[in-house]
């Protein structure tokens, strides 16, 4: 090894030198954060930047290693990652590389961009695990807005109607698999065009925040999907809703919406204030390989409201289909 000829030290040119490097230091002053981890499960190392990801000390995380995974939602990649980091780990499996979400202190997730890698000694044999854990919580929260601006109503917070379809669609294969009825509401507001035009935008945008709101508060079950999906025109999808509790929905929401008194006089249907005409398709399906897509049931309810607008508005129409007979 070279020395500096005047002070006895060594050169930075050997210290750069591979087997001169401390590669242990360097990791520690990166922001990878990284689990060295055993077959068994045995900590090897833990980078600082993991603590500064997962809010607790080297210690503690040493020790929960094991409960590290949020498994809450079925995902391999994250079962695989359990299992290395409670020491059930199986070399010759898939390694998981996947975003999966982390538990953090004080208790809440993060979002992580994992990589995981086999260390292998001289005879190839594997005698760890190397986990790559890079924070991507920020880009998932921005993710997540623009998610959330692409799916909802500006003016009303409510889906609109591209989500609305899609969510119609995810629903609809359920439905048609396990044979369950499916129920959706299209709402349509009577003559609110003239309402628009006598009163201007702010009046015709309070009305419909006002109706949103009561709508919005009607489909509260957590598969219940409330949408607008027009100008003047809302849609509820309900889930494993028969006949019978559409349409006591549906007149519910006929009513409700009366009962706001938002004033309109040119709509004689309600007496010169808001009222809707309002359409309610149920199907179910008696056996499997239905064919008819989801559009069958949006063009049922839409009939019903059509039907309901030409019989004068302010009133209510349903209709059940059984596929498959």
């Amino acid at each position: 090894m070279a020395l500096d000829s005047k002070k006895d030290t060594v050169s930075g040119a050997d210290l750069l030198k591979p087997s001169s490097i401390d590669f242990e230091t360097l990791v520690k002053l990166s922001g990878e954060a990284i689990i060295v981890i055993g077959i068994d499960g045995t900590p090897a190392f833990i980078s600082p930047a993991t603590e500064q990801l997962l809010g607790c000390s080297i210690d503690d995380l040493k020790g929960r290693l094991n409960d590290l995974v949020n498994l809450d939602e079925t995902n391999p990649d994250a079962e695989l990652l359990h299992q290395i980091l409670s020491g059930k780990g199986d070399p010759s499996r898939p390694l998981p590389h996947a975003e999966l979400q982390l538990k953090s202190v004080p208790d809440r997730l993060v979002w992580a961009d994992v990589t995981t890698h086999i260390l292998r000694d001289g005879s190839r044999s594997p005698y760890g695990f190397a986990v790559y854990l890079r924070d991507i919580s920020r880009s998932k929260e921005l993710e997540n807005q623009l998610d959330a601006a692409t799916q909802t109503d500006s003016l009303t917070g409510l889906f609109n109607r591209r989500a609305f379809e899609d969510n119609l669609k995810r629903e609809w294969a359920v439905a048609l698999r396990e044979k369950t009825h499916t129920s959706l509401i299209k709402v349509s507001l009577d003559r609110f065009d003239q309402l628009a035009e006598k009163f201007g935008k702010t009046a015709a945008d309070e009305c419909i925040s006002k109706i949103a709101a009561t709508l919005k508060e009607t489909a509260r079950r957590p598969a219940d999907v409330t949408a607008r999906t027009g100008t003047s025109e809302f849609s509820l999808l309900l889930p494993r809703t028969h006949e019978m509790g559409a349409e006591t929905i549906s007149a519910y929401i006929q009513v409700a919406i009366q009962d706001l008194g938002i004033p309109n006089p040119d709509n004689a249907a309600g007496n010169g204030i808001v009222t809707a005409s309002v359409g309610a398709a149920c199907t179910v399906a008696e056996q499997t390989g239905v064919s008819e897509g989801f559009d069958f049931i949006l063009a049922a309810a839409e009939n019903c409201v059509t039907e309901a607008r030409r019989q004068g508005g302010n009133r209510v129409k349903t209709v059940m289909n059984v596929l498959g007979r």
